[in-house]
Formats: structure tokens, sequence, C-alpha cells
């Protein structure tokens, strides 16, 4: 079991956060991340623009890193797990490789509308008490919690001099949490917290509480 650090806080009952933009059930032993857009530098080269490929390289260490901190049962990808079709061969590697050490379910997104022919999609996955799905569309399911992705969540942190800090979120929004993009090319949308709403910061040293709760 990964060890208690400033990395990781418990969000629920039996529900940890990891500051590598992950959260993990320790009882049901699935573990969720969101928005991979795997190969958004081939889809940009085969637009003519010329990216290094280091996002591929980060996504599948950072995967297999988690993978081997928690030992899931089930690896959840929430959807828009290509930015398009491009990267449709990059990701069917992925996912091979991926399956070799757990099992995967993968989760259509909007982005994904013709990877459905290259990797096995659906549109939502169960477990107890939780309803997985992309979130670009709405869901109404009564007595469980949704964990969604797509809106790619971000808040920004600020020292009153000028600087400034933009990092990705964890946003628990009643009983729908919205999981950070998982994709380094991802910039995040500043998201606005509201008084129902606990928002957290992710960075791989540390979580932030956001906005600081008052001493």
């Amino acid at each position: 079991m990964c060890p208690v650090t400033w990395s990781r806080v418990s969000v629920g009952a039996n529900v940890v956060l990891d500051g590598r933009l992950a959260i993990f059930h320790e009882r049901q032993r699935w573990l969720a991340v969101a928005d991979l857009h795997f190969g958004y530098e081939v889809s940009q080269r085969a637009a003519g623009n010329l990216f290094p490929l280091w996002g591929m390289h980060t996504i599948e260490k950072r995967l297999k890193d988690l993978l081997q901190d928690y030992n899931p049962k089930h690896l959840l990808l929430l959807g828009d797990l290509v930015h398009n079709n491009e990267a449709a061969r990059e990701l069917a590697q992925l996912v091979k490789k991926l399956r070799e050490l757990c099992e995967i379910t993968l989760i259509a997104g909007n982005h994904d509308r013709d990877l459905g022919q290259t990797v096995d999609l659906v549109d939502a996955w169960r477990s107890d008490g939780y309803y997985f799905h992309h979130g670009h569309c709405v869901t109404e399911q009564q007595g469980c919690v949704q964990i969604i992705g797509h809106h790619h969540p971000a808040g920004t942190v600020r020292d009153g001099a000028g600087l400034r800090l933009k990092l990705p979120a964890f946003v628990q929004q009643e009983n729908c949490w919205i999981l950070p993009a998982f994709s380094p090319w991802a910039a995040g949308t500043e998201w606005l917290p509201a008084p129902s709403t606990r928002m957290w910061l992710c960075s791989p040293q540390r979580i932030l509480r956001f906005p600081p709760e008052s001493a």
C-alpha cells in the first residue's frame, strides 16, 4: 500500500486522492483516471505541428507507477482516451501493455468517436455506490456518486505579489466527483468553487485544499 504523504489524502470513505491525478478505492480496489488525450503530439504532428513525443512516455510511466504502488484490481480510464483517431494505434499498444498488469475498462469520451474500431469501449461502468462515465452528457443517477472527467478542472494559487501557479484540480460537487485531466498537455479550466464544493489542487509532491480552509 502506498504510504500516507502530503501527496495522498482521503476524500471519501475508503477513497484516496493521489497527487498524480488519480483516485483509488481501498476496499473495492479500483483506480480511476480521466482524459489521457493519449497521443496528443501524434495528432498535432499529423496536422503539421511539430510537438515533442514526451507526453505519451510520461502518461505510460505515471500509469505504471500508480499500478505498481496501489496494485488495483481494476483500472478505469474515463474517456477522452485519445485527442483524435490519429493516435488510435498508439493507444492500443498502451492498453495491451497495461492489460498485462491489471484489468482495464475503457470508457468512451467525446474525443473517442472513431476509436471503437480499435479498442473495446463502454459508455459507463458501475461499482457499489459509484457510477463512472466521461461526463460530456447529462446522466441522472440516484443513490450513488458519479465520477466523471471531461471538464479538466484547475485552480490557481497566488502569492499576493503577482506570482501565480495553476494546478489541476479534483472537485467534489455534492454527488458528482470530477477528476483532473491526466494529460500533461491539458492546461485545465479555472473552476470557481461554490459553498457546497470541495476542491483539491494536485501535484506529485503535495495536494492543497482550495481555497485554503480558514484557521
